[in-house]
């Protein structure tokens, strides 16, 4: 995925917040003493898809918040997650009593990294467990501070790159596999921001005049108590409105009168303060309240883009490719990805129905029309084994995976003559225009591991780096993202 198109922040952080990274929310380090001002942190986690495996398997025991005079303790128990299940994003942690403050770093800490290869039946054939860097410390150091203010509203989103993570190393005739974690993450200041978060938990507290309901869930424990002093124990407030889509357990279309009390249900939507439709109906939006990024804190709340009533498991989750474009059925064949339960070159045929949500990777809002012959595809939906049928609630496309290509190598000339900045490559030496590109260095040390936005400028000739992008038609690699890798033990 491209992470200039998120204003994104690549850092080596932690395999894992990822999404996983569904963790609960833990107490809070830093000093004590007389009562101070604070603020509402919410962390999410999403993840790019990778080829070479079939899961990436994280487990994180802390996630912390790092300044100059504090530490603060946002998640701190162990979990480990599958980075490759998440097409949306999963909240790790959410915190309303993190000290206001800047802060400049968020580190997780990471025990153990499992990469497993199956076959087509699913059965684990392969299993490689990398070396943590920096006893699996992870920092993560964004272009720029964050602020948590006074009764404001901070959600952070951590995108693991998975497939720029895993390093294949050769040698000997054997294959080893080594950890250089990327993460990108986005401060997400607006209401509405980001990618669709995914919860589960269980029904409760209905109003069905103003169609609300709490979701209480075990994915989280969230540390958060409202404006009116209510203790949200693992609930999110969850808000419908005129765009939510809700499914039944037999995957059809149904409307908000059909919840019940103490069912379970899967919902996918956006953060924002219960007020802030309000706001802006009023056109009395005060978003740059603090530098951009928070407001005052009011209630926060999940509004819901799709809604899945069931037990978890009652919608499948499929990943294959749209063999071909919507038809005037409102319908497109898959085929199912090896791996997960179907025989080999299983085609599916996906029923597009009033109200299922096409998304891209980043949360973008899509139509039929973007479906198309090659494309990526995950699917959210209910199968039926008679017709081979998949009752569709979600889509989601990953358009801009095939497209990117990369080189490998190191710096030589920097600047050079010709494009911009010269790399030697194992096939060569090739001239990159890197004028637009985010530059990362990321270290992965037995002192830390990490990584920090830095300019091409920093590039130094001899350093090793991994360039993301697209051939440019004058003979130029027109590059993306630049990641560049600091080895050499950190000074202690």
């Amino acid at each position: 995925m491209n992470p200039k198109s998120r204003h994104s922040l690549a850092l080596a952080l932690m395999f894992a917040a990822l999404a996983f990274l569904l963790a609960s929310c833990g107490g809070g380090g830093g000093s004590g003493g007389t009562a101070q001002a604070t603020g509402n942190v919410a962390l999410l986690l999403t993840d790019a898809p990778a080829d070479e495996f079939d899961n990436i398997m994280v487990t994180i025991e802390k996630a912390e918040l790092l300044s100059d005079d504090d530490r603060v303790t946002v998640m701190d128990e162990t979990r480990t997650f599958d980075l490759l299940e998440l097409t949306d994003a999963r909240v790790f942690a959410i915190r309303n009593d993190v000290p206001a403050g800047t802060y400049s770093k968020i580190r997780l800490t990471l025990s153990r990294l499992e990469l497993i290869k199956r076959d087509d039946d699913g059965n684990i054939i392969e299993t490689y467990e990398p070396k943590l860097p920096g006893n699996g410390k992870l920092d993560l150091v964004p272009a720029e501070d964050f602020r948590v203010v006074p009764d404001g509203s901070l959600v952070i989103q951590i995108d693991m790159d998975a497939s720029k993570s895993i390093h294949i190393v050769s040698a000997g005739g054997s294959t080893k596999y080594q950890f250089r974690p990327v993460v990108f993450v986005d401060i997400i200041g607006a209401p509405v921001q980001g990618n669709l978060v995914r919860l589960h938990g269980i029904i409760r507290d209905i109003d069905a005049e103003d169609e609300e309901f709490e979701l209480c869930t075990g994915e989280i424990d969230i540390n958060y108590v409202d404006d009116d002093q209510r203790e949200y124990d693992g609930c999110i407030e969850v808000a419908v409105d005129e765009g939510t889509a809700i499914f039944d357990e037999g995957g059809l279309p149904t409307d908000f009168g059909n919840l019940v009390e103490g069912d379970e249900a899967t919902v996918y939507g956006k953060f924002r303060r219960e007020d802030d439709e309000d706001d802006d109906e009023d056109g009395d939006d005060e978003d740059e309240l603090d530098d951009g990024h928070q407001r005052e804190l009011k209630d926060l709340e999940l509004v819901a883009s799709v809604i899945e009533l069931g037990e978890e498991g009652t919608f499948l989750t499929l990943d294959g490719v749209a063999l071909s474009e919507a038809d005037s059925s409102d319908q497109f064949d898959m085929e199912v990805e090896s791996g997960q339960g179907f025989v080999p070159d299983t085609v599916l045929t996906v029923q597009l129905q009033e109200g299922t949500r096409i998304i891209d990777r980043q949360g973008n809002e899509l139509g039929e029309d973007d479906i198309g012959s090659g494309d990526l595809v995950a699917v959210d939906g209910i199968l039926d084994v008679n017709e081979d049928v998949l009752f569709a609630a979600l889509v989601v496309l990953d358009l801009e995976a095939p497209d990117e290509v990369s080189l490998s190598g190191s710096v030589d000339e920097n600047p050079d003559g010709e494009c911009g900045l010269s790399i030697n490559t194992d096939t060569g030496e090739r001239s990159v225009r890197a004028d637009n590109a985010d530059v990362f260095l990321v270290s992965a040390t037995d002192h830390i591991g990490g990584s920090e936005p830095i300019e091409v400028t920093d590039l130094v000739e001899g350093q090793e780096v991994d360039v993301y992008g697209s051939e440019a038609g004058d003979g130029c690699f027109e590059a993306d993202t630049i990641i560049a890798f600091e080895l050499e033990p950190a000074p202690l």
